[in-house]
């Protein structure tokens, strides 16, 4: 698990100079969509990680900073030996360059661009009439920056000498939307300017960015919301159900080992403090066997058939396997789970082997009578593969880590039916979350 986490939002220009940074540099993190347009950037617990409530935020660990540039020169000279080097740490001489050019972006060029880019870029979106005479004036103002700039780079191939820096960088988010707008012209007669702009929004980094920020985004406008922990058994079930249906959804992530779904404001959303909860709209879940019922009847023309709403003989056999999964397979499964993997690997917590023997027991049992099921149709509730199917995959992820696995191979129809359902494409993409 990441160990840094970014909480902005795509859109926001300052979180996609910190993001910028952290792929560049190659490092792991967790970013975590603040919705503005519902204001959590000026309500807790954001207000306690930046108080004037302006995107991003930025945690590493215990350290807890605000303000991207700030956030950008910490991670390039603590993380200086990853990726690319965007700072120079020991000749004091070229770090002098390149800390120019870090303030003559910042003090000079961005006073202009950012306003230019609110007029002609952002107050669309919003609905907002442009003001031609702010416009007028800041087009002015990046006009004589950009000549500046085509002087310098007329001297070097980039701003603080012949290696792409920091000093680059803190351009990009703004250029990104400025060429989007009319203020692309001020930069057409500058033929060092243009080629400089050209490389630098080239770079991998940068395009690995633009693909992650329209995921966020296109995450961050779904009405659907998971809350949750990527390695929750019960959260995996929902994600499940929403990959296999192909619907947007936002995954918030709940910090399980610092408590959070014991406190607010994820008690408001599940009073048992349990992941996960869920948001369609105005409608509040929680429960993720609820949930998934619910996502499979609401949504059941979208993506894979998971119920059979218009054959209730079809619909009872998936509700019987449904309920099996639930009260008979679920009870052993998870306590083996429980046991032989998140026990020993998250807690350092040895097995009970009592507990393991006799859950062993009960669910050999249960898979005995699957095998019997499985020699007389293809899944469970039928020749097709249903959410009662489904409900098994997170147990059955966990499980064939571990001993316990043993007890499937005697199994031949349910050893097939494991593989057949484990390797589904939606089942793949809950997996790939781990892995995040």
């Amino acid at each position: 698990m990441a160990t840094m986490k970014l909480h902005g939002n795509p859109m926001s220009p300052a979180s996609m100079r910190v993001a910028a940074v952290l792929f560049e540099k190659e490092l792991d993190f967790e970013f975590v969509t603040i919705d503005m347009r519902n204001s959590e950037h000026k309500k807790e617990p954001f207000l306690s990680l930046n108080p004037f409530g302006q995107v991003p935020a930025f945690e590493d660990g215990d350290l807890k900073l605000f303000e991207s540039r700030a956030i950008t020169k910490y991670i390039a000279h603590e993380y200086a030996d990853k990726g690319t080097q965007l700072i120079v740490t020991n000749d004091s001489k070229k770090m002098a360059i390149i800390t120019l050019w870090l303030e003559v972006e910042a003090q000079q060029y961005d006073q202009a661009a950012s306003k230019l880019l609110w007029e002609l870029h952002f107050k669309p979106l919003f609905g907002i009439p442009t003001d031609p005479k702010v416009v007028e004036e800041n087009e002015s103002k990046l006009s004589s920056v950009l000549g500046i700039y085509e002087k310098r780079l007329s001297e070097t191939k980039y701003l603080a000498g012949e290696c792409f820096t920091l000093a680059d960088l803190h351009h990009l988010p703004t250029l990104h939307f400025l060429m989007l707008t009319q203020v692309k012209k001020l930069f057409e007669p500058l033929p060092r300017v243009s080629a400089w702009v050209a490389d630098i929004t080239a770079r991998p980094a940068w395009s690995k960015l633009l693909i992650a920020e329209a995921e966020q985004s296109r995450a961050s406008m779904a009405t659907m919301k998971v809350h949750g922990n990527p390695f929750s058994m019960a959260a995996m079930r929902v994600t499940a159900v929403l990959y296999e249906k192909d619907l947007d959804f936002q995954f918030i992530n709940i910090d399980m080992m610092n408590g959070e779904h014991k406190k607010e404001p994820f008690i408001s959303l599940n009073p048992f403090g349990q992941v996960p909860a869920f948001e369609d709209g105005d409608l509040k879940l929680f429960e993720s066997r609820a949930i998934t019922k619910y996502i499979a009847d609401a949504y059941a023309e979208k993506g894979t058939e998971l119920i059979r709403k218009n054959d209730p003989k079809k619909m009872a056999i998936i509700g019987l396997w449904l309920e099996v999964e639930a009260h008979q397979y679920e009870q052993p499964a998870a306590k083996l789970a429980r046991e032989l993997h998140f026990m020993p690997l998250f807690f350092g917590i040895p097995s009970n082997p009592k507990v393991v023997e006799e859950n062993e027991a009960k669910l050999s049992v249960v898979l005995g009578i699957y095998e019997k099921r499985l020699s007389e149709s293809k899944y469970l509730g039928g020749e097709c593969f249903t959410l009662a199917d489904l409900h098994h995959l997170p147990t059955l992820h966990f499980l064939m880590m571990t001993p316990a696995k043993k007890l499937f191979e005697p199994l031949p129809r349910v050893s097939a039916w494991v593989a057949d359902i484990s390797a589904r494409p939606a089942w793949l993409k809950v997996i790939a979350m781990l892995k995040n």
